[in-house]
C-alpha cells in the first residue's frame, strides 16, 4: 500500500531539508528503505535471513537499490530507478559473507560516482560502506540524516496513513475474534495464537504480531508477554498489540471480563478511563503540545481520585516505529501537526481490583482528531 508517489514525495521532502552541498544520501536502516523506496525483505522467508540492503539517492532524482540476488523478489517491487544485485548465493557455489558483499557493492558504487557531500544515517550505516571512500576522499563532507528523518517521519503521508489503517483493520478483526472466543482455561499463548491466525487470514499473508496478552495478575501489572498461564472465569483480559504490515503498524488496546461481569470498582475504573480517553481526544488539535494532551488525559483520572494508578504515558505517535514522536508525557513540548498519527491509551492498575487499558488511534487533521480504530472498548465480552 506504500506508493511510488508517496516515496517520491518523501524523497523530495528529505532533499529540501539537506544542505545544498550534499549531493548523495545513503540509506541503510530497514524502516527507511520502506519509507523512501517501498522495499522490505519479508522476514518470513528463507532468502531474507541476515539480509540487508542500501538505498543511494542523488539530488538529481536517482534512487539506486543495492540488494543481493536472493532478495530479487522484493527488490523488483521497490520504487527505484536502478538496481544493483551482487551475486550472493545461487545454490551452486559457497556463499560469501552477506554483509561484506553489500558493503563492497555499495562502496564500489560510491567510488564510481564520487559524491562531494554524503548524507548518512550515522546511527545505522555500516562503517565498511564509507571507510574506503573516506580514505580516497579525505575531504568528503558527511552529514547526519538521523535528525532529518526523525522530523520527517513524525507526520504521515496519505499512503502511510492508508497502510496504518490496513494494519488496524486486520488487528480489529483479530481482537473481535479474541473477544468472541476466549474461554476460561485458555492461556495467554492460546490468545496470541488466535490473534496471529486471524490477523494473517485477514491480511492474506504472514504478518508480525507483538504486544501484551495477559489476564488477572498480568493485567494488574499493566501487561506482558503471552505465557501458559490460564485465564480464569471473571478475570480481566488485557490485549494490547500491533500487527505489522510493510513495516507499518497501528497500536490499540482493550480490556474485558472473561465469562463474568465487571465488579463495581472495575466499572468505576472503566468509566474514568473512557472519560480520560474522551478528554485527551478533544485535545488532539494542531498546535497542542504533548504535555497538554497528557494533562487532558490525566485530569478525569484526578477527578475520580484514581490518577495515582495511572503510571505511564497518555499516548504517542505510531507508524514505522513504536513508540515514536510525538510523546504525550508531562514534560513534552512536541507540537501536534496535521498528518500526525497518534494513539491514546489511558489505563489504571489497582492490586486486588484489576488492571485495564483502553486505546484508540487518530489522525490529526486541520479540524481536529479523526479516529481510525473502531474496536470495542466494552468491559463486557
Amino acid at each position: 500500500m506504500i506508493t511510488e508517489q508517496g516515496c517520491l514525495a518523501r524523497r523530495a521532502a528529505l532533499w529540501n531539508r539537506l544542505p545544498s552541498t550534499i549531493d548523495t544520501a545513503l540509506i541503510t536502516a530497514r524502516p527507511h528503505l520502506m519509507y523512501l523506496a517501498g522495499f522490505e525483505a519479508s522476514a518470513t522467508v528463507f532468502n531474507s535471513q541476515e539480509s540487508a540492503a542500501a538505498l543511494l539517492l542523488t539530488r538529481q532524482g536517482g534512487a539506486v537499490l543495492v540488494a543481493d540476488n536472493a532478495q530479487e523478489p522484493f527488490s523488483r517491487a521497490a520504487f527505484v530507478t536502478e538496481r544493483v544485485e551482487p551475486l550472493w548465493y545461487r545454490c551452486v557455489e559457497a556463499a560469501p559473507h552477506r554483509g561484506g558483499l553489500l558493503a563492497q557493492a555499495t562502496a564500489d558504487w560510491l567510488k564510481s560516482h564520487a559524491p562531494t557531500g554524503l548524507a548518512i544515517e550515522r546511527s545505522q550505516v555500516p562503517w565498511g560502506q564509507i571507510e574506503g571512500l573516506l580514505q580516497r576522499q579525505p575531504g568528503l563532507r558527511l552529514h547526519d540524516l538521523d535528525p532529518e528523518l526523525r522530523v520527517l517521519r513524525k507526520t504521515k503521508h496519505p499512503d502511510e496513513q492508508a497502510q496504518i489503517r490496513e494494519s488496524l483493520r486486520v488487528a480489529e478483526a483479530a481482537v473481535a475474534a479474541a473477544r468472541a472466543e476466549v474461554r476460561p482455561g485458555m492461556t495467554g499463548l492460546d490468545l496470541q495464537r488466535l490473534v496471529q491466525r486471524v490477523a494473517g487470514e485477514q491480511a492474506g499473508r504472514a504478518v508480525h504480531v507483538y504486544g501484551d496478552f495477559v489476564s488477572g495478575p498480568g493485567a494488574e501489572a499493566g501487561g506482558g508477554p503471552a505465557t501458559n498461564r490460564a485465564v480464569q472465569a471473571g478475570e480481566l483480559v488485557l490485549l494490547d498489540y500491533s500487527v505489522v504490515i510493510n513495516g507499518y503498524r497501528g497500536d490499540f488496546c482493550t480490556t474485558f471480563v472473561c465469562d463474568g461481569q465487571p465488579s463495581p470498582p472495575q466499572r468505576e475504573m472503566h468509566a474514568a478511563c473512557l472519560s480520560a480517553l474522551t478528554a485527551a481526544t478533544q485535545a488532539l488539535h494542531p498546535g497542542k503540545t504533548g504535555r497538554e494532551v497528557y494533562a487532558a488525559c490525566r485530569a478525569p483520572l484526578e477527578k475520580a481520585g484514581l490518577a495515582q494508578h495511572f503510571p505511564h504515558h497518555a499516548g504517542h505517535g505510531i507508524g514505522l516505529g513504536h513508540p515514536e514522536p510525538p510523546y504525550f508525557v508531562p514534560e513534552s513540548d512536541e507540537i501536534l501537526e496535521v498528518g500526525d498519527v497518534v494513539t491514546l491509551e489511558p489505563g489504571l492498575y489497582i492490586p486486588g481490583v484489576g488492571g485495564m487499558r483502553f486505546e484508540h488511534n487518530y489522525v490529526v487533521t486541520e479540524q481536529g482528531p479523526l479516529q481510525i480504530s473502531h474496536h470495542s472498548l466494552s468491559l463486557e465480552r
